[in-house]
């Protein structure tokens, strides 16, 4: 599968609350572990791939230190399930890319980022 990453990933665990408007009204606030985090984005781990469709747009709150979150908005880019080279799962959920990130969330990920 061909590499289409603009941004290098960093394997590190954040948590991730999604709030999600309804059709019917209201919000549906739904809360993840990261299995990566990059200056692009952020895969969120789940087994239901059901919850979530390509192209859905929500709020992003993203934890950084257990102190702060810090917000902004984000788009479901991909769906994936993830198998080791034995064809064991390793991983399963969706690749969230970051929409116009303000300067705090920016800041946020620099930190996360470093090695």
């Amino acid at each position: 599968m061909e590499e289409k990453r603009k941004n290098p990933r960093k394997r590190i665990t954040v948590t991730t609350v999604l709030r999600k408007e309804k059709p019917e009204g209201g919000h549906a606030i739904m809360e993840f572990k990261s299995g990566d985090l990059s200056f692009g984005g952020v895969f969120i781990s789940t087994e239901d791939l059901s919850i979530l469709d390509l192209g859905d747009e929500f709020e992003i709150l993203v934890d950084a230190n257990k102190e702060k979150y810090y917000e902004g908005s984000a788009r479901v880019v991909r769906s994936a399930r993830v198998f080791s080279e034995e064809g064991e799962q390793v991983d399963s959920g969706f690749g969230l890319m970051f929409l116009n990130p303000d300067e705090a969330f920016q800041a946020m990920l620099s930190e996360k980022l470093k090695d």
